[in-house]
């Protein structure tokens, strides 16, 4: 192996061990007067200069149905010093402190001062040690669209079915947990595969967000004169994978 591959090697390698992480948990909702707060913990333990992180913060009950909105932006934190604050809560309708029983952060924006783009959003992590020991479970979710209606459906003809982005309602009527990214079928015309309510997740074991991603994997298929997809999808909470023949 040439020098340079193992210095290139050696630095990426490196950077993995020491980037650390920036420590995210919730320690716990109050109420003050006829309002609700989130205290929040965070700590930087990375090696970057971050010129900015933006959180946005999806409040649920037991059954993930969204009760609230917040969010924060941190201009500048500290390297290893925890600092605690307290975000206000957004009630989408008239909720109760105590119905809140999950907190979704989507980390929205992280700006590296060297890069001056988002290079440090997949560092943010939830504190392991105080995970387990709350009320209120905390989690970080990649799709903020997740809490977002949506009434549009597009019809798959190459699948024979009708698609959607996983949203909170369409997760609460399917029943699916822990998923908050993803198509779900909402309609089936003519498909002996899916059933409604089944939720693709991967196609030629790449994650799919939505429509566009999965007609960029269709194409490869057509490209490479293909007769079936790779797909893996979730019902009744468990993981299938299954070659689709494509209609």
């Amino acid at each position: 192996m040439k020098p340079f591959v193992l210095i290139i090697i050696f630095f990426t390698f490196a950077k993995a061990i020491y980037a650390k992480n920036i420590i995210f948990e919730t320690s716990g909702i109050a109420k003050v007067g006829e309002d609700c707060f989130i205290s929040i913990f965070i700590k930087d333990e990375t090696d970057l200069i971050i010129k900015e992180l933006h959180l946005d913060i999806f409040s649920t009950d037991i059954n993930e149905k969204l009760l609230g909105r917040s969010n924060i932006t941190f201009k500048k934190l500290n390297k290893n010093q925890p600092f605690v604050t307290n975000v206000p809560i957004i009630f989408e309708n008239k909720e109760e402190c105590k119905a809140i029983k999950n907190i979704k952060i989507h980390v929205k924006n992280c700006i590296e001062v060297q890069q001056g783009k988002n290079q440090c959003e997949n560092l943010v992590k939830i504190k392991k040690n105080l995970k387990a020991n709350h009320l209120i479970k905390t989690n970080i979710i990649n799709n903020s669209s997740f809490f977002n209606s949506d009434s549009e459906k597009l019809y798959f003809q190459e699948f024979g079915v009708y698609l959607k982005k996983i949203n909170s309602n369409y997760a609460q009527r399917y029943k699916i947990k822990n998923y908050t990214s993803g198509l779900i079928v909402v309609e089936v015309n003519n498909s002996n595969t899916f059933l409604e309510g089944d939720l693709i997740t991967e196609a030629e074991m790449t994650e799919v967000y939505n429509i566009s991603q999965l007609r960029k994997q269709l194409e490869e298929i057509f490209n490479n004169k293909k007769k079936h997809i790779l797909i893996s999808f979730i019902r009744n909470n468990n993981e299938k994978i299954v070659a689709v023949k494509l209609n």
